[in-house]
């Protein structure tokens, strides 16, 4: 499910690609070792990284110098509901089917690996129905000619093949376990995106790459596939710690994310259809 931990995530990601366009292991656009984090900055710290000291004990002086802070936090007291969407269940990650399989008279091969999840369905004269799944092929094919046999029918099983002494028809699908979601909340936060600089000139220059860049998308993807809405609120700019070196700029945005169920959904092979007659009483029953 989507989490505001998330939201913050993809925003502090954001910044760092703002921040660093060429990669982490390339200088960024101020020239200087930045630190992005989630969350609120120490004020120890934070003093340190400004005055350009380490955290030894006593500080030393830093060999590359000051050390720009941007914080993401969401703010307290800003998450609200909103409009709520009746969703549909949704797939978010499909049935993985690895294997393939042959049948030829009554016999089944099946060849490479199982995927997690993944089972193999007989339905067998158009009267019993075997499903099962397995560790390997080899232990999935055991557990259908168990399974056969406990319904009556002669079975055996190799690594590889299964032998079913069906009457007239032999019927083989393939199956898998998916993921399926479904949107039970809707929510906003506002997160605030803060740059904390040592001067004026580099607070500007970080804060207004990281403000373009979040705005070149307002709909993003979540780790779990549902969107998010991204929107510019206000900015703030705190001069009150010049005397401790410290500009401060707030860009902040609200979010609207959703919180989505996940549950596990698996591919239908068989179907049993019942005709009735008024009054209920089931006069034919069909297994396809």
């Amino acid at each position: 499910m989507a989490d505001l931990s998330d939201v913050t995530a993809y925003l502090a990601q954001a910044t760092a690609a703002a921040v660093y366009p060429n990669g982490a292991s390339q200088p960024s656009i101020a020239v200087l070792d930045c630190r992005i984090y989630e969350g609120w900055p120490l004020p120890d710290k934070l003093d340190r990284d400004m005055a350009g000291l380490t955290d030894d004990n006593p500080p030393q002086p830093r060999a590359n110098g000051v050390v720009p802070n941007v914080s993401v936090f969401p703010m307290p007291g800003t998450g609200v509901s909103v409009y709520q969407i009746l969703d549909e269940t949704y797939v978010i990650s499909p049935a993985a089917i690895a294997s393939a399989f042959a049948v030829s008279g009554n016999t089944i091969t099946v060849s490479g690996q199982i995927a997690a999840g993944e089972f193999l369905t007989l339905v067998i004269d158009d009267a019993a129905v075997c499903s099962q799944s397995g560790a390997n092929a080899a232990a999935m094919l055991a557990a259908l000619a168990a399974e056969a046999q406990s319904k009556g029918y002669a079975a055996s099983a190799t690594s590889t093949t299964l032998t079913v002494s069906a009457g007239h028809s032999l019927v083989v699908r393939q199956g898998g376990r998916a993921v399926m979601g479904k949107v039970t909340h809707r929510q906003r936060q506002s997160v605030m995106v803060t740059v904390w600089a040592p001067t004026h000139a580099l607070r500007t220059t970080l804060a207004a790459a990281i403000d373009n860049w979040i705005k070149r998308a307002n709909k993003v993807a979540m780790p779990d596939t549902s969107q998010a809405v991204v929107t510019y609120s206000r900015t703030n700019v705190i001069d009150e710690q010049q005397s401790a070196t410290i500009y401060r700029r707030d860009l902040i945005y609200d979010v609207e994310y959703a919180t989505v169920e996940q549950f596990p959904g698996y591919t239908i092979t068989s179907t049993q259809v019942s005709i009735a007659k008024p009054g209920n009483a089931a006069i034919a029953t069909a297994l396809t």
